[in-house]
């Protein structure tokens, strides 16, 4: 009688002693090692060189060790002609999670719709909404400080009739270059401080996006030659400092938009705030 496991047509076979166990086959795991590591380094240089280079990290907003690093950052970024990469420095992702919207209406004492960031941050739809609308506000204020320093003498508030012969359609087009930019440092960055009160709004303030501190800043920037006023606001959230705004309220500076002022006037400008 055969075995049943003997195959169809084959005698039964008398089992023989156990194989020895295989030996480690050389070759085979190192190779693997080595893909494993490599797979893991191109994930992390690919995170690095994404939020870096304007690449697939746009979106990704990241935080800074001080303020005036989130400052010089995303002005490199504006000389390099990196739009995007100068938004990744801004907490307007943070900003539209956490925003308190009572607390935010009943200090204003008013719901304005045209207020595009007084959304609700605990539903999906709004947040995404806030974000989106947060980001062209940052990207406007770009647009008012590259087009004050490209055309400088333009009223940005107003309208340049072109009629007159005093500027073409092609001057515009012909100053709208931003290579022109490639040289906007900034020079110093310095606080705002003030009476009592001015910390006490500015606490108030980062309480209402869920921030941990509010501080503003005045700019000195240089191109060409030539020295320019900015202002800034800042957020920290946890151990990252994010802008949250190109214009410093307290020190009067204009919304986005840079003015002409010598190194003399900026040391008056700061000297005050210790006065």
């Amino acid at each position: 009688m055969t075995s049943s496991s003997a195959a169809y047509g084959q005698p039964a076979q008398v089992p023989g002693p156990p194989a020895p166990p295989a030996g480690p086959r050389r070759g085979s795991a190192l190779p693997w090692v080595l893909v494993a590591v490599l797979a893991v380094v191109a994930v992390v240089l690919g995170v690095l060189l994404g939020v870096r280079s304007g690449g697939a990290g746009d979106s990704e907003q990241q935080g800074f060790a001080t303020p005036e690093e989130a400052v010089e950052f995303s002005t490199e970024q504006i000389a390099e002609g990196d739009a995007a990469g100068a938004l990744t420095a801004w907490a307007t992702d943070a900003q539209a999670e956490n925003l308190d919207l009572v607390g935010t209406l009943e200090r204003l004492r008013a719901f304005t719709p045209a207020d595009t960031s007084s959304l609700p941050s605990d539903d999906k739809l709004f947040v995404g909404l806030a974000k989106t609308t947060r980001a062209g506000a940052a990207a406007e204020q770009y647009r008012r400080m590259t087009i004050s320093l490209l055309l400088p003498d333009v009223d940005l508030d107003s309208t340049t009739p072109l009629e007159k012969g005093d500027v073409s359609a092609q001057d515009i087009v012909d100053e709208l270059d931003s290579a022109r930019l490639a040289d906007l440092t900034a020079q110093r960055i310095d606080q705002v401080k003030g009476p009592g009160k001015l910390d006490e709004n500015l606490a108030e303030a980062a309480k209402l996006v869920g921030a941990d501190e509010r501080r503003e800043y005045v700019v000195l920037y240089e191109l060409d030659g030539e020295t320019y006023l900015g202002g800034v606001g800042v957020l920290r959230y946890g151990d990252d400092w994010q802008i949250d705004s190109l214009q410093s309220s307290f020190a009067g500076t204009a919304y986005g938009s840079l003015v002409a002022i010598t190194s003399e006037e900026y040391d008056d400008l700061v000297a005050d705030f210790s006065s």
